[in-house]
């Protein structure tokens, strides 16, 4: 599988597994990355950084509204 083509599947994963509850991810990510390890680290990886980068981003608009206020 060329670089291209695993960048291609871990980003088709991970937005498939972003659109659906968190409790749900799990299970998703184990039925549809099986065997292959590294890609369910990968888009693992995605999700944890997607995560943190939302939590940055709502605190910082929390914190822009209370100084406005």
């Amino acid at each position: 599988m060329t670089n291209t083509s695993r960048w291609d599947r871990v980003k088709e994963v991970f937005d498939l597994a972003v659109e659906r509850a968190p409790q749900e991810r799990a299970v998703f990510l184990r039925q549809t990355c099986g065997e292959d390890a590294a890609l369910l680290s990968e888009v693992q990886s995605l999700l944890v950084a997607h995560e943190r980068a939302g939590s940055f981003v709502d605190q910082d608009t929390q914190d822009v509204l209370l100084a406005e206020g």
